[in-house]
């Protein structure tokens, strides 16, 4: 693995970046009074691992695999924003959402979107150039960010609103498993990429990888292994929310030396 110092690098000027982001929301959260101490937590945790993700060496390693990709692609799109959207006091995400933020409408692209970015045709044309496929990605992380709301918020309409993010979610999974049972792909096109970036021949795999990868299984479980983390991210996402909503209830209800 060696041969991947040249890529595996830390994204320093993400890494500024976000810790400006940081500074900021810390410094605009105190001034609420209602900010509990754990909404730091969940935000900096949701920073941190965004970075991760994103600006660390795991983002090159994540373009060896199917399954590596999918996880990473999963973790930033289904537990990043929850994260996020936890830092920020409920109030104010109740104000966003009356401020027509289709959060639907998003989840509808976002579904789109992520269904053509992992055809194997666009995935290429999109690693073959940086700049748009740096705008794709983030493109993807604002609508998943929007797409969140509706859960962190919790209303009467959060079930019908679960059952039609998994819905939607599903045909890019089902489009790698159909790929893996059909045996549509040789090689993953992020791989290959990589293999021409470092200028290695595509027979000798075995330069990056110290072992065989049964391609048609790694389609299978990588997309497996994203319908679990979206349904695993929804549950938790809920359980938070509801968890959230409640403890923003129960400090807001009167108490009885009040009343009198």
């Amino acid at each position: 693995m060696m041969i991947l110092r040249g890529l595996a690098t830390w994204n320093m000027p993400l890494l500024m970046i976000l810790v400006c982001i940081s500074v900021g929301y810390f410094f605009a959260m105190r001034k609420h009074s209602n900010v509990r101490s754990g909404q730091f937590y969940w935000f900096f945790s949701g920073i941190g691992l965004f970075y991760l993700l994103m600006g660390s060496p795991l983002y090159v390693l994540s373009h060896l695999t199917f399954m590596t990709h999918m996880l990473q692609m999963s973790i930033l799109y289904f537990f990043v924003p929850p994260l996020l959207l936890l830092g920020i006091p409920r109030r104010l995400g109740q104000k966003w959402k009356k401020r027509n933020i289709a959060s639907f409408s998003a989840l509808v692209l976002f579904s789109i979107l992520f269904f053509l970015y992992h055809l194997p045709q666009v995935l290429s044309f999109l690693y073959k150039n940086l700049m748009i496929h740096t705008s794709f990605i983030f493109c993807l992380f604002a609508l998943s960010f929007l797409m969140w709301f509706p859960v962190m918020t919790p209303d009467s309409s959060l079930k019908r609103y679960s059952w039609w993010s998994s819905i939607l979610l599903m045909p890019a999974c089902l489009l790698l498993i159909l790929n893996g049972l059909l045996g549509g792909q040789d090689t993953s096109p992020l791989f290959g990429q990589m293999m021409l970036k470092l200028c290695i021949p595509s027979d000798q795999s075995g330069a990056l990888l110290p072992f065989q990868i049964n391609t048609k299984a790694d389609q299978i479980f990588g997309g497996l292994l994203m319908l679990l983390l979206h349904k695993c991210s929804l549950i938790m996402a809920i359980c938070l929310g509801k968890q959230r909503k409640y403890l923003q209830n129960l400090k807001l209800k009167p108490s009885f030396h009040k009343m009198k």
